[in-house]
């Protein structure tokens, strides 16, 4: 990342009353992957320059935003986009609350196996997906620390990110709580969304271990609610560890919903070349009554290979 010191004495003096250093921190990343799915294959190529931005106040609280020029890393053709700019962070000596256009909801947390980014290009429509209906919108987030625990609450007031805040579509609602436990660490949390009169709750765990010069994680979820093809549960295992300086991650997810069951495996290998640059492959395969039969342009198995760059 380089970093370019901007002394901006007007606007500080109209905000803070003095004048203040604002840092702006700059950096980019591009990739070229190369998918297969079944024969049908395709390109991703994009990358993005991004901008972070901070002061702090003559109080001593930080103020943190982003923007970013981008071009979307996981999917085939030009889909470049400004983002940003829709998100402040204040940070606090004991946490940090932050308004924003996306704010993430804590679901998901015992999905440990779930790794690739781009081998899941393609592959069949997973039926049987325990999940919600939507997994961020327009919110905010208040992050506190509790001794050695960190606890994290979210309420999403418009999961369209449209920052609609007495007419949102949708709501949600979500607590989680880390901890570090021996070497390793364990998180835990849930959420509850509400679209169109929709309710679903989705809780989940996920425990992370050093083991055989390696990290294994296991995790689970339950999905509850009034979405009957999501509603159940999944179990998940990962395990990452170093060979002969590449790193590997093996990863494996249970799910059943909807009196379906369905896997999916998962691995990645990545290797860096140095000056930023590294290269990786990938592998998902995702079968099982819940998933939707391949098509000519679909696989359960689907691979990938590519470089990615940091500047």
């Amino acid at each position: 990342m380089k970093k370019i010191l901007l002394t901006i004495s007007a606007l500080s003096a109209a905000l803070f009353s003095t004048a203040a250093n604002a840092d702006v921190g700059v950096s980019g990343s591009a990739n070229a992957v190369f998918v297969d799915a079944g024969g049908n294959s395709e390109g991703q190529i994009g990358g993005a320059v991004s901008f972070a931005l901070s002061t702090v106040t003559d109080a001593g609280v930080s103020i943190t935003a982003s923007a970013a020029l981008s071009n979307d890393t996981d999917a085939a053709g030009a889909t470049s986009a400004a983002s940003g700019l829709t998100s402040l962070t204040f940070g606090f000596a004991n946490g940090s609350l932050t308004v924003a256009d996306d704010v993430a909801n804590p679901d998901g947390i015992g999905l440990v196996g779930e790794l690739v980014t781009h081998a899941d290009t393609n592959q069949p429509s997973h039926t049987n997906d325990v999940t919600l209906g939507y997994d961020d919108g327009s919110g905010v987030k208040a992050t506190t620390s509790i001794g050695d625990m960190t606890l994290t609450a979210v309420y999403t007031y418009d999961g369209t990110h449209s920052n609609d805040i007495d007419g949102g579509s949708s709501t949600g609602a979500g607590v989680s709580l880390s901890m570090p436990v021996g070497a390793g660490s364990f998180t835990v949390g849930t959420v509850r969304t509400d679209a169109a009169s929709v309710g679903n709750t989705d809780t989940g765990a996920a425990l992370t271990m050093p083991m055989a010069n390696g990290t294994v994680s296991i995790g689970a979820i339950q999905v509850k609610g009034d979405t009957t093809a999501n509603e159940g549960d999944a179990y998940s295992v990962a395990y990452k560890t170093t060979l002969s300086g590449a790193s590997v991650s093996l990863g494996y997810t249970t799910y059943s919903a909807a009196g379906n069951n369905s896997t999916r495996t998962e691995a990645v290998v990545s290797s860096s070349l140095g000056g930023g640059a590294s290269i990786f492959a990938e592998y998902s395969n995702l079968t099982g009554a819940g998933v939707a039969a391949a098509s000519q342009t679909t696989s359960e198995s689907v691979f990938a290979i590519g470089t990615s760059v940091s500047f």
